[in-house]
């Protein structure tokens, strides 16, 4: 849940429900993750004292939130103003957010893409997105039935 709050936060921010830190810790408030991290705040590194000052855990979102903004500005997902903690979006956070790719990948076609690229490259690329990981190549063997 945390490993995709990034990727989540940001469909949030191009969707335009949250433009801010603020309203990106309410919004984090109706997540599954946000329950969870009540029943069992010591999974979520949640001390007991810390439990008792802040007992909806609203300082603990600003501070996931803030983590997973500066991991998306540095992503290039969007632009995360430190100072107003206000968000904006990017054309690479929209393509992102559109098409289910994360943050990662992103990363990874920010590294990799040229303008010089070859078709070969570019598949090559592809292949290292994570959204692929999961995908094997079937080798067929072919038969070939003799007709009698």
């Amino acid at each position: 849940m945390i490993s995709k709050l990034v990727d989540n936060l940001n469909a949030e921010i191009v969707l335009g429900t949250v433009q801010n830190i603020c309203e990106a810790a309410k919004w984090l408030n109706y997540t599954y993750l946000y329950i969870r991290m009540i029943k069992e705040p010591q999974l979520y590194g949640v001390s007991n004292e810390s439990l008792l000052v802040d007992k909806y855990l609203f300082q603990g979102c600003l501070d996931l939130i803030h983590s997973a903004a500066i991991q998306s500005d540095t992503s290039h997902l969007i632009h995360y103003d430190r100072k107003t903690g206000s968000f904006q979006i990017t054309e690479h956070g929209r393509i992102a957010s559109h098409y289910y790719c994360t943050h990662e990948t992103i990363v990874i076609y920010n590294q990799l893409f040229k303008v010089t690229l070859s078709e070969i490259d570019l598949f090559r690329i592809f292949s290292l997105s994570s959204e692929f990981s999961h995908n094997y190549e079937r080798i067929r063997k072919n038969r070939i039935t003799k007709i009698t």
